[in-house]
């Protein structure tokens, strides 16, 4: 789940990335003659900094009209040659969101490739990111994920956009009856399927070996990779993982990331009821409002911190594309086997938690309700004696036990299963800021855009991670470019990988 509301600091940062993002659109060069045969078409892309790009690719019909709220359609194909040069529009969120110079529209199901190869036959690894957003906002066009330096590294890299919000987890009993599973929600998640299922068919005209390919993602994209490790209908479309800071619990401390049944349906039923809409023709009614109206009526974050933290439209246990609670089927191993990196940033929660407003007496009237008969223990691990004090230990539960917990659990789960599974923790302070490894900042070392956070020491930070991350897709194992050895985790040693400017392995807390 990304952050709701962060200090001026990021947010100058993120406009600092979309600026370079709107002038790189400007300085583009024309695209050369690499064109590439698709299963619907050719596309042509742009060879620049000696990699071909090819931006805005479809891999589904467009999710407007009559198929809206349906599971991804095939992409229709098209004759001669699709300049694949600029990025698509974002999928509808709050116009809050971060702008890209492709704008906002329902037709978005579109992905954006990074290829290094020379030619089909190199069969290099292949690397899809799913983005995170609290699965209502971001975009797979995101400067921050350019895969430009990523990519430089020997790998295919593939972004994406998915359906999110409304427009891509309502639940309501009359979609499920449109449904022969009997099941709604989760379009985007439907979508992330089929664009992985593009990437199998596809990513080898593109250089890419369709047998290695793997899947990863940060918050709300990394709780998608967590769903898609124990999705049947996952099975088979990727070999790898890693998860970055993926929140995993149902019922979690402070975050709920996955909505039973009937509290999605109860949800999708309510907020149709608050758009005037609650006879048998309901959907069809909805179906015909502007996506922007859906979106501007989707109940939105207010300042108290409940709230913040509950989110509305999110992946439902739907008993088809999420047989069963995520935590739950990990804890029976009903996941995919594969090798895995999962971990988190050691401050993970102090930018999702700026805007509790809490009280002390309501803080721990919070931590009683939420632990039961160990409220007291934990008020003595987290003690608050005034609003500022709340504040942090709030920041420090959601790290500890949304994320840290959460990540923990997924790797023990996971080496029980296959021994190829390594944790780790992102600790490195980003250059000139006050906030810690904060939730998303592993992101500007894995993927390395141009950004403010730019010294000798972050540089050598990013190259370390972009090298283990790579590594692990083209081996399976992250180890071989450090002088340190990350070992395989398991529940007795419980050793993780430190990230900081000198990596180091530790275990415990």
């Amino acid at each position: 789940m990304q952050k709701y509301k962060i200090t001026s600091f990021v947010l100058i940062c993120c406009l600092f990335l979309i600026g370079f993002s709107v002038i790189s659109g400007c300085t583009q060069k024309k695209p050369d003659s690499g064109i590439v045969k698709t299963d619907a078409g050719y596309v042509s892309g742009i060879n620049e900094n000696g990699l071909w790009m090819y931006r805005g690719i479809p891999y589904a019909a467009p999710p407007t009209g009559d198929l809206r709220w349906r599971p991804t359609a095939p992409v229709q194909p098209w004759e001669g040659t699709r300049e694949a040069t600029v990025f698509s529009a974002m999928c509808p969120q709050p116009s809050t969101s971060n702008p890209t110079s492709g704008g906002m529209s329902e037709d978005c199901l579109y992905l954006n490739v990074w290829t290094p190869a020379k030619s089909p036959d190199d069969k290099l690894p292949v690397m899809v990111f799913i983005h995170g957003g609290a699965f209502a906002e971001g975009t797979g066009s995101d400067p921050l994920y350019n895969g430009t330096t990523l990519a430089k590294k020997g790998v295919v890299v593939v972004t994406l956009n998915y359906r999110m919000g409304a427009l891509g987890f309502l639940t309501h009993p009359q979609l499920d009856k449109e449904s022969i599973t009997n099941s709604s929600g989760n379009y985007g998640l439907l979508d992330q399927q089929a664009a992985l299922r593009w990437v199998g068919k596809n990513i080898g005209a593109f250089g890419g070996d369709p047998s290695r390919v793997t899947i990863f993602g940060q918050s709300a994209g990394g709780s998608s990779i967590l769903v898609h490790l124990v999705s049947p209908q996952s099975k088979g479309l990727y070999q790898q993982a890693i998860v970055e800071s993926g929140p995993l619990w149902t019922d979690g401390v402070i975050l709920d990331i996955f909505s039973p049944k009937t509290e999605a349906e109860w949800y999708g039923e309510e907020y149709a009821k608050s758009l005037g809409y609650t006879g048998p023709d309901a959907i069809a009614q909805m179906r015909k409002l502007s996506s922007a109206d859906l979106v501007n009526a989707t109940p939105w974050p207010a300042s108290t911190f409940w709230r913040i933290h509950t989110l509305g439209f999110k992946p439902g246990v739907d008993g088809w594309i999420i047989p069963d609670s995520p935590d739950a089927l990990f804890l029976l191993h009903r996941q995919n086997p594969v090798p895995l990196i999962i971990g988190n940033n050691a401050n993970d929660g102090i930018t999702l938690t700026t805007n509790a407003n809490m009280s002390v007496p309501e803080y721990e009237r919070f931590i009683r309700n939420g632990f039961g008969k160990f409220g007291d223990t934990m008020l003595l691990h987290y003690p608050a004696n005034s609003t500022d004090e709340v504040q942090h230990q709030l920041s420090r539960i959601m790290t500890d036990y949304d994320f840290t917990d959460a990540a923990k659990f997924s790797a023990g789960s996971m080496a029980d299963l296959n021994q190829s599974t390594y944790l780790y923790r992102f600790s490195y302070d980003l250059p000139g800021q006050p906030l810690g490894a904060f939730h998303s900042s592993e992101l500007f070392m894995v993927f390395n855009p141009p950004s403010p956070f730019t010294d000798p020491t972050s540089h050598g930070v990013s190259e370390n991670m972009m090298d283990l991350w790579t590594r692990f897709a083209k081996t399976g194992n992250p180890n071989g470019g450090m002088n340190v050895t990350w070992p395989k985790y398991t529940r007795d040693n419980g050793q993780y990988l430190d990230i900081d400017s000198i990596p180091s392995v530790k275990s415990g807390n």
